[in-house]
């Protein structure tokens, strides 16, 4: 009797059937998940040069001219004109004879009229203690970009040239070519003191310093 021959053609069933459907699944994931990764790694690269993802991708394809236009139109625009702080403290007693003391050794004070700290260090000083403060201030003619009517001031002005390292900045002459100073930290009264004694060349008494309430 004759018998059929036997395909070697594999049979596809369900099982096949479902075992290709996972490994797409699995490639299209994938797919999914490299892209994502590109745009991470792509929004970190934006972020880290302070470009738009879009400006980034743009660079690898676009005209420079047209990439300069869009960084023009993203220019900030700032105006923030010059306002005196106030100081709002009562002078201690002793911020008043410090002061004083500051004054007597040609200290000053740099900063600029929209530091937090600058203003922050005027307040533990007090109003009648800033009185006899020599305060110089970097931005006297405010904060200017791209602002209509008026020429761009973003960079201090120059009676701070060489003082715009961190403000509050407290420079003491040391002598007749030199100088001493703290920037920006905000200092007790006392410890202004302390700067004075040693643009002097004086010895530091720490433990009085620390122990006592008694001014030197």
């Amino acid at each position: 009797m004759f018998a059929p021959a036997r395909s070697n053609v594999p049979v596809i069933n369900a099982r096949t059937n479902a075992r290709r459907s996972t490994s797409r699944a699995r490639a299209t994931a994938t797919t999914r998940a490299s892209a994502s990764a590109n745009d991470e790694h792509l929004d970190r690269r934006a972020a880290l040069f302070g470009l738009s993802t879009a400006a980034l991708a743009s660079a690898f394809g676009v005209p420079l001219g047209a990439i300069a236009d869009e960084e023009e139109k993203a220019k900030k625009v700032v105006a923030v004109p010059y306002t005196k702080y106030v100081v709002q403290k009562e002078s201690s007693e002793e911020a008043i004879a410090i002061a004083k003391q500051l004054k007597e050794a040609g200290a000053r004070l740099y900063g600029a009229f929209w530091c937090e700290n600058c203003n922050k260090q005027k307040e533990l000083l007090g109003k009648e203690a800033m009185e006899y403060i020599d305060y110089v201030e970097c931005f006297p003619n405010g904060v200017y970009q791209n602002a209509e009517g008026h020429e761009d001031v973003i960079k201090p002005d120059g009676i701070c040239t060489g003082y715009t390292s961190a403000w509050p900045l407290w420079v003491v002459p040391k002598g007749e070519d030199d100088e001493i100073g703290i920037q920006g930290q905000i200092k007790k009264p006392r410890e202004l003191q302390r700067l004075i004694k040693e643009a002097k060349g004086e010895k530091f008494d720490a433990l009085k310093y620390f122990t006592t309430l008694e001014m030197e």
